[in-house]
């Protein structure tokens, strides 16, 4: 699993900044909404005024801060001669022809493409792109609205909320209260395969309506911890997430908020483990995957060669009418 972080974002930016200087750009404009993220880093890099797309078809004026002026001041969008349209990846290039074809007729300037990463060595779709980033990929700014979540496993706390404090775990009317009122982390937009938690059994109707409160979603919610409230109950659980993590061939992903637990878990199912608590991803090599999870290392694989084949190759012939 290829992951990328905001800070390896702004890295990658970074370091490749002197293939932009010459191209005489005069505005960058980002594809809504992750291409949005690097769109403002080069722009800020560059000096240059940055419009999401939209605006740009628009010809809105850029707008800037009163602390600095850009470089190259623009009344309007289409004064610019040079654009910069930017995008955070690429893959089978649809995003970007359409933003392409919405772009105005009346624009008489040259338009540059541009995905910092590319799943394929030399994209068709785009004129320049900073990095290869083969499948399966994640970036921080999208994990939790990522079409992977239907295959993933997710913590609750520490992951989805505030971890409840060791006072807290110990009363438990302090413990049934933070259940009940506990503060939201990043909370994901889609359906998820199962929520695995170390709550005790008897809290699974507190758990389930913070659950329902927020929006979230799941097939399955596990948890792993006592039948009852007990002093001490929440001892890491790291061995039945990881036995259910690795029983389950269809499942991809772990998010969890410890990172010994993280690192335990992706050791013991050959699986990636995301941890929260250090944005890190935790994945075990090769050779310990074969022999800990052969079967799902063998669809892993082929899902990765599928994604990463030419969208022409993958066009399957159609039958002569």
């Amino acid at each position: 699993m290829n992951f990328i972080s905001y800070a390896e974002l702004s890295d990658d930016i970074r370091s490749n900044l002197h293939r932009l200087h010459d191209r005489r750009i005069d505005l960058v404009v980002g594809i809504p909404r992750s291409g949005m993220i690097p769109a403002y880093m080069i722009a800020l890099y560059l000096n240059l005024g940055c419009l999401d797309l939209e605006s740009f078809c628009r010809n809105e004026s850029p707008a800037n801060g009163g602390t600095r002026s850009p470089g190259k001041p623009l009344a309007r969008a289409w004064d610019a001669r040079t654009v910069l349209l930017v995008d955070d990846s690429i893959a089978s290039g649809k995003s970007m022809r359409a933003a392409v074809e919405r772009l105005p007729e009346a624009f008489a300037g040259k338009v540059i493409r541009m995905a910092v990463y590319s799943s394929s060595m030399a994209p068709a779709e785009v004129d320049l792109h900073f990095r290869h980033l083969g499948w399966p990929r994640l970036f921080e700014w999208n994990i939790y609205h990522h079409g992977i979540l239907v295959r993933t496993c997710i913590d609750i706390d520490g992951v989805l909320c505030v971890s409840p404090t060791p006072e807290q775990s110990r009363d438990r009317e302090r413990y049934l209260d933070c259940l009940r009122n506990a503060r939201p982390l990043i909370l994901p937009s889609g359906r998820v395969h199962s929520i695995v938690s170390g709550r005790p059994e008897a809290y699974r109707q507190e758990t389930e309506a913070w659950l329902e409160k927020h929006g979230i979603r799941c097939e399955r919610l596990i948890l792993l911890g006592p039948a009852e409230h007990e002093d001490g109950f929440a001892a890491p659980c790291g061995p039945g997430k990881a036995a259910y993590y690795r029983a389950e061939a269809g499942l991809d992903l772990f998010l969890e908020g410890d990172p010994d637990q993280a690192l335990d878990i992706a050791r013991a199912t050959g699986k990636p483990v995301f941890c929260v608590g250090n944005n890190r991803i935790y994945q075990a090599g090769p050779w310990r995957a074969l022999f800990r999870n052969p079967r799902w290392l063998l669809r892993s694989s082929l899902k990765k060669l599928n994604q990463s084949m030419p969208s022409a190759l993958k066009r399957r012939p159609q039958k002569p009418g």
